[in-house]
């Protein structure tokens, strides 16, 4: 059931800008955005060259002003902030933009040079992104994390919610999966299914960091294959002898690929975090592992994935082993995620509530 929502912000049409750098974030802020615009008020938003970015925002019509990027590497990061920063400030000085939200290094320094009040949203501890949090952090007016987060700190600025951001899209009140999946990807009803994600860690806190290698990556698909069906989702090209498995659904299907999964292993960070909260089991292989504390407490204290380094990659297949050898691997892993549910938020009502605050405040 989707919640709807009946507060005003007065006469006064509302101004919000979203600076949407990533997928991820695009799904953090679509519900609240999709409020906000039927409840007529003004949204702008600036999207960042990523992925498949674009694509999530054309396909629900909403316009955008695009900070391309040209290069890699952290001289091409920075090159996109600074457009991204000159298109926030050139919004606001067309007309008064009350809240600008994201997680971003962009928001902060426009909003105070504007006048808006920021939102900052993040996720991983701030030392395992130091850039960011050195650059983001400060200028913002409110930093908003998971409550797993509290130890850091920032002040009385620093606003936590139990919960992840993943909640904001996949709670159950936000979310159902579409069963329909199965059939475009060809699965037959009681038939395996297995998904395996690579990224490109190319982010700026990406920098130095490992994954699951080329060689790993094909040892995964040929375990899982003894099994079931596998698909690929990758960032990048994967090799010629892989292409047959790369995951053929669009890229808004993906939660409905991740839920009926029976298993999800790769290096990503956010779609680790996805499957454990849509109750699929996740294994993670990277070299973050141990080191972000919102997904620690989804392993440890709900059990819902498991995060093992690259050079112990023998144990991400064992873990695969063990885990294919539980006949009630899916219904244990509901009931861990129920457990989840009932601790913690739906995060696009709590942003809401957030926003109504804010904005009366600023009246």
């Amino acid at each position: 059931m989707f919640h709807t929502r009946n507060e005003s912000y007065g006469a006064r049409v509302v101004t919000v800008l979203f600076d949407l750098g990533h997928p991820a974030h695009f799904h953090l802020f679509k519900h609240v955005i999709a409020h906000l615009r039927q409840t007529g008020h003004d949204v702008e938003l600036i999207a960042r060259q990523k992925e498949c970015l674009q694509d999530l925002l054309d396909k629900v019509g909403w316009r955008y002003h695009l900070a391309p990027r040209s290069g890699t590497g952290l001289a091409a990061l920075g090159r996109q902030a600074a457009q991204a920063l000159q298109v926030a400030v050139r919004l606001s000085l067309a007309k008064p933009i009350d809240v600008m939200a994201g997680t971003s290094i962009v928001v902060g320094p426009a909003a105070r040079m504007t006048g808006a009040t920021s939102l900052v949203f993040g996720e991983d501890d701030a030392r395992t992104v130091p850039w960011f949090a050195r650059l983001a952090y400060p200028p913002a007016h409110y930093i908003v994390t998971p409550r797993c987060l509290r130890f850091e700190r920032h002040g009385r600025k620093h606003l936590t919610y139990p919960g992840y951001q993943e909640l904001a899209y996949l709670h159950p009140d936000r979310f159902q999966p579409d069963p329909s999946v199965r059939s475009t990807l060809g699965v037959q009803p009681e038939e395996r299914y297995f998904l395996v994600r690579l990224v490109a860690l190319t982010a700026h806190h990406d920098i130095g960091q490992r994954g699951v290698s080329r060689a790993q990556a094909r040892r995964l698909v040929e375990k899982l294959a003894r099994h079931g069906r596998v698909f690929i989702s990758a960032e990048t090209k994967v090799d010629d002898d892989l292409q047959p498995y790369v995951l053929p659904t669009r890229p808004d299907q993906i939660f409905d690929v991740l839920a009926f999964a029976d298993m999800v292993v790769g290096d990503s960070q956010t779609v680790t975090a996805e499957a454990a909260v849509l109750g699929t089991p996740a294994i993670r292989c990277n070299t973050f592992v141990g080191r972000l504390t919102y997904l620690e407490e989804l392993e440890h204290r709900y059990g819902l994935t498991v995060g093992i380094r690259p050079e112990h990659f023998d144990r991400v297949l064992g873990t695969v082993d063990a885990w294919l050898a539980k006949a009630d691997l899916k219904s244990q892993w509901r009931r861990r995620r129920h457990a989840l549910i009932s601790e913690c938020v739906d995060l696009t009502e709590w942003i809401l509530d957030l926003f109504t605050g804010l904005i009366r405040r600023r009246r």
